[in-house]
């Protein structure tokens, strides 16, 4: 009779052991393990598209730049050049509170701007191309055959809109150093080789 007592008893605590060994499994197991019952992911982002400009995007960005040459030729007597005048450009049209805070076109056109002097300033190394992610579709500068990304085209208006006047010099700056390991070096390890000039 004991034996038999002894025998049911290893029984349950091997169940039980069993048991608990089901559960603990069941409570550590990652969500998006893919598994022979789980073949995908319980959520899945949508891959990165990095695409060439379309004509729509190329003529809405022409249009975006001719706003801004003509509000700036009409406010402050400036006008468009490409280069690193442009940068002193946006600067007084922000200084100036030229453009209204909810006037979210003219600030991504002057975003525009911005990304054509960083450009203009390593042409060997950005593009612009069409970014699309889980997010949406973006205007990008990227650096060439790579993922990577800069986005001009709200750099400022994401500032602006909050009614903060964006230092427009150090927006600059701080995005050409995020892709410095990207960018063309000065021999002897003289730092960044711009394109553009300089002036002390």
């Amino acid at each position: 009779m004991q034996e038999v007592f002894m025998k049911k008893s290893k029984l349950i605590i091997a169940l039980a052991i069993l048991f608990t060994a089901n559960i603990c499994v069941a409570q550590y197991t990652p969500l998006n393990v893919v598994s022979e019952n789980n073949k995908k992911p319980l959520s899945e982002e949508k891959e990165i598209s990095i695409k060439e400009l379309g004509w729509m995007d190329h003529n809405k960005m022409e249009q975006e730049i001719t706003s801004v040459n003509e509000l700036a030729q009409t406010k402050i007597g400036s006008t468009i050049r490409r280069d690193l005048s442009d940068l002193q450009l946006l600067q007084r049209l922000v200084d100036g509170a030229w453009v209204a805070r909810d006037d979210y076109a003219t600030q991504q056109a002057m975003g525009v701007v911005l990304g054509n002097v960083m450009l203009a300033d390593f042409p060997n190394t950005f593009a612009w191309k069409v970014y699309e992610d889980e997010v949406g579709r973006s205007r990008a500068l990227c650096v060439k055959n790579t993922n990577e990304c800069l986005f001009p085209v709200t750099m400022l208006s994401r500032r602006m809109e909050i009614g903060s006047a964006p230092n427009v010099k150090k927006i600059y700056d701080d995005a050409i150093l995020l892709m410095e390991k990207h960018l063309p070096k000065l021999p002897y390890d003289g730092g960044i080789m711009y394109r553009l000039p300089r002036t002390n």
